[in-house]
Order: structure tokens, then C-alpha cells, then sequence
């Protein structure tokens, strides 16, 4: 599976992605940001998330939030954004004879948004009501406080949204500071996936040309892992919910193929290891799952579950006691199953322009590197079952295993 990839800069540095995909009438436009809350001093934390909202409350050509919108649905196209802890997205998929409107819009938010402190006033309430949300959801505050756990004492162990003080403290003046710092030259990139009908030579250049000039940044700090230990916090939910893991491997790191085998063989599916034993032998939960987070510079292999209040002891047991003999008892049969299930999902994963626009412009944002999906089949193919025992006995060990719980103090 290949695609035909154009990847320039503008004469500012701003990089820019494009990718045709035959026989499709859509098209999206996605721009990147190379920052997030890794970027966050302690008292701007959630800043980043902050002005991903604000940038729809009106620019310069489009003085509203309503105007962006009346914009956006007057063409029949869908707009979003997300903030993660490396990146912050904005992007826009519509049908492709309406791209130069939809890269207009996107351009306007990125380098003339209003940013007016009345909408700010109200909009940091609408974020406090966001992070109260969260809070009420024990299977997202499970997921949150495990990384917070796992990345103690640096910045990749923080909420991305922010703290409540933290959001009601953020100005205007801050927000326009902050995108000074990180919004410019190489540290954006504008993806269109799509049909390309609509894209003049000179169009991309016109929208974005106008930033500020900056290489690519570096990451404000290294990212670390903190101790392990358990963390319980006390919430009354009809659940548990809990999660394990130990840290793992960065984006970069050749040993992480054979790690995503291990992880799928773990909890990747519904024949997986913990789906049958949790599940399926012993009824403990609804949901089990084991995930690989991979960053710049960190990552960890986990597993989270919501389980019965008074069995989270025996579900905890057995999830701990998978993890750690999967390294000595995993299958040629299993690392076979494990890899068609990568192969045989990524076809379905790369099906739309959406798809396409993240597949090739996160690697590229973080790394400035573009990764064809044939160069995923070649490396998973080449896993072998002694490069998954390795990997897996060398970072699944009971020393570097931590926990979070959510829920009542039962089972």
C-alpha cells in the first residue's frame, strides 16, 4: 500500500504534506502544531488546550464563532480540533471543491484569531465544566491519573487539560504569548489528504505563508518516569476501574514492533489473552483492554479494566500475572495471529482522507520523517517470536510495575 506523498516547506519554514487519493470526491485539511502540554510551564498548565478553543471564537475575517461556523455548515463540511501532550490539530474535511474555503478558515484561526477576553471569560468556565466531566468519569480519570502516575516529576506527567486554577488564571495577552512562542515556521505543518482538484500551486503559500519564520522546535523538556508504586483513588462508582503497566518504548525505537505484538497477544482483541481469561472464563469485566502509548521520547505498555467492585483484588491478580509470564509462554502461533491482525486492520484504518491526513502528518509533525504503510507490513512481517520474548522480558517485570485504581476501597 503506497501513496503518492509530496512533502515541501514554505519559504518560512511552515511544512506542508499533500497526499491525492484517486477517486474520492472529499477532501481534508488538517494543520499541525508541534507543542502541547509538554510545553507547559506548571502555571500555564492547559494553555495549550485553552487556545485550541479560543481560536474558534472569531478571527479577523470571520469575527465570530458563529461566522466560522455559518462557514463551515454553509458548505456542508466538518470542522474539529484536539490537543494532545506533543501536538495540537485543527483540521477540516469537505468536499474538495471547497478546499481553498476550508484552508481560508484554518488560516484565519491560526494567524488572525480575535482571542477577545470577554469570550475567554466565559470559555474557561465551559473548560471547568469540561475537567468536572472528566472527573465524573472513572474509566477517563483512571486513564489520566495512570499517566500522570507513570510520568511523575516531568511533563508528560500532567492532565492536558489543565487544573481549574490554572484555566481561570490564563489572559488573553497569555494565550497571544504563547502562540507567538509555538505557532510559527517549521513547527507547523498543513496536510491535504484527498482530491486535489482544488489546490492551486500557489494556495497553501497564500493562507500561510505570512507566519512568523522558526525551525523546528525541540521539546521544552525531556520527558521521565516516576517511581512505581499503587495509587487508589476514592470515588463511588458501580465499578472499579483500574490500570496497570509498566514504562515502554519511544516512536523511535526499533524494538517497538515487536512490543505491539506482545501488547495485541496481551489485550489487542477479542481472542486476546486477557479478553478470554477476564472476561470470557471468569466474567469479571465488560471491558479489558491492553494499550501501547508510544511518544517522542516515552511511552508504557498497559492494561486497563472496569471490573466488579468486589473482585478488583482476583482481576488485578490475574491481569498482573499475564503481563508477567506472556515473555516466557507467548506462541509462534500467537505472534502469527498478532501480526494479521496489524496487517490485515491497517487497510480498514486508511480508508478515508481523515485517516490518511493523521497517519502521515503526525510521524512527520514530531519526527520530520515520512513513514509509508508498506514500511509498517515490512516490520511487522519481520518479527520473529525470540525479538517479542526479548523486548518483553526486559520491560514487563514486576520492579517497574504501578497502578491506578478509581473506585470504592472493596475486593
Amino acid at each position: 500500500m503506497q501513496f503518492d506523498v509530496s512533502y515541501t516547506k514554505l519559504k518560512n519554514g511552515v511544512r506542508v504534506l499533500t497526499v491525492p487519493l484517486p477517486g474520492v470526491d472529499s477532501v481534508t485539511a488538517m494543520v499541525l502544531c508541534k507543542t502541547g502540554s509538554r510545553n507547559e510551564t506548571l502555571p500555564q498548565a492547559g494553555i495549550s488546550h485553552v487556545l485550541e478553543h479560543m481560536v474558534f471564537k472569531g478571527t479577523a475575517k470571520y469575527p465570530s464563532p458563529m461566522a466560522i461556523a455559518e462557514a463551515v455548515d454553509g458548505v456542508g463540511a466538518e470542522q474539529n480540533a484536539f490537543t494532545s501532550k506533543e501536538y495540537t490539530g485543527y483540521y477540516i474535511t469537505s468536499a474538495s471543491k471547497h478546499l481553498g474555503l476550508t484552508l481560508d478558515i484554518q488560516s484565519q484561526m491560526l494567524t488572525a484569531p480575535r482571542l477577545p477576553q470577554d469570550d475567554l471569560n466565559r470559555e474557561r468556565e465551559v473548560i471547568v465544566e469540561e475537567i468536572n466531566m472528566y472527573e465524573d468519569q472513572p474509566m477517563s480519570k483512571a486513564n489520566e491519573e495512570f499517566e500522570n502516575l507513570m510520568y511523575d516529576g516531568s511533563r508528560m506527567g500532567r492532565m492536558i487539560i489543565g487544573t481549574k486554577e490554572t484555566v481561570r488564571a490564563t489572559t488573553s495577552d497569555d494565550l497571544r504569548g504563547y502562540m507567538d512562542r509555538w505557532y510559527k515556521g517549521s513547527n507547523m505543518l498543513v496536510v491535504v489528504a484527498g482530491n486535489l482538484a482544488a489546490l492551486t500551486p500557489n494556495l497553501i503559500e497564500e493562507k500561510f505563508g505570512m507566519m512568523a519564520s522558526s525551525p523546528l522546535e525541540k521539546y521544552e523538556t525531556v520527558a521521565s518516569y516516576g517511581k512505581p508504586e499503587a495509587r487508589h483513588f476514592k470515588k463511588k462508582t458501580e465499578q472499579a476501574h483500574f490500570y496497570m503497566g509498566v514504562p515502554g518504548l519511544s516512536i523511535t525505537d526499533p524494538r517497538r514492533w515487536a512490543l505491539q505484538m506482545g501488547q495485541i497477544v496481551l489485550g489487542g482483541g477479542m481472542s486476546s489473552r486477557l479478553f478470554n481469561e477476564i472476561r470470557e472464563k471468569r466474567g469479571l469485566a465488560y471491558y479489558v483492554k491492553a494499550d501501547l502509548d508510544m511518544n517522542f521520547d516515552c511511552g508504557y505498555l498497559g492494561v486497563r479494566a472496569g471490573v466488579k467492585l468486589e473482585q478488583l483484588s482476583e482481576a488485578m491478580k490475574v491481569v498482573k500475572e499475564e503481563m508477567l509470564k506472556l515473555a516466557d509462554t507467548i506462541t509462534e502461533s500467537e505472534l502469527n495471529k498478532a501480526k494479521e491482525y496489524v496487517l490485515g486492520h491497517m487497510p480498514l484504518s486508511l480508508e478515508g482522507s481523515m485517516d490518511i491526513a493523521q497517519f502521515y502528518g503526525m510521524r512527520a509533525l514530531v519526527l520530520d520523517d515520512i513513514r509509508h504503510p508498506d514500511e509498517i507490513v515490512k516490520n511487522v512481517s519481520a518479527v520473529d517470536l525470540q525479538s517479542v520474548k526479548k523486548v518483553l522480558n526486559e520491560i514487563v517485570t514486576e520492579q517497574m510495575l504501578r497502578s491506578v485504581v478509581v473506585g470504592p476501597k472493596k475486593g
